[in-house]
């Protein structure tokens, strides 16, 4: 879908309630590519291990141990940080990203921002190359797209 398409939808959505959004997943370009910095972390996440951050997330490794335990081979933050970044993700990368989608809190998911394991948009790009989305998990996301 287009990002023309998809703020046409988006429109056609807000018709009958203008706080609801299309559960299509909107295109990459339609979020924003900002990162967070030291100033913005510190905002989020006051008292945070400055070292803990990207691969070394403490928010992705909470819910990869939280999510993953049954896992035969558990991932790591940095497997995770990696997936993202993948232009052509494996199957363990891809099921990295779903279990993201499916699993993080709508916290989680800002908190790894913060920690700059990932810009908005390369998380929307990512699912897209993953296959994982889903409605519940694209609303929330098109709530973070620009206006």
């Amino acid at each position: 879908m287009t990002l023309d398409e998809w703020r046409a939808l988006r429109r056609q959505t807000k018709v009958t309630n203008r706080d609801e959004e299309p559960d299509v997943l909107a295109p990459p370009e339609a979020f924003s590519a900002r990162g967070a910095d030291a100033r913005l972390r510190d905002e989020y996440l006051p008292g945070h291990d400055p070292s803990a951050i990207r691969a070394r997330s403490s928010t992705v490794d909470g819910r990869i141990n939280s999510s993953c335990c049954g896992w035969a081979t558990q991932p790591t933050s940095a497997e995770f940080y990696d997936a993202i970044q993948a232009e052509m993700p494996t199957k363990r990368q891809r099921a990295l990203i779903r279990m993201w989608t499916k699993e993080a809190r709508t916290d989680e998911i800002v908190l790894a921002w913060a920690e700059e394991v990932y810009t908005v948009r390369e998380l929307v790009a990512a699912i897209h190359r993953a296959k994982a989305d889903h409605p519940v998990v694209a609303r929330e996301l098109n709530r973070l797209a620009r206006r």
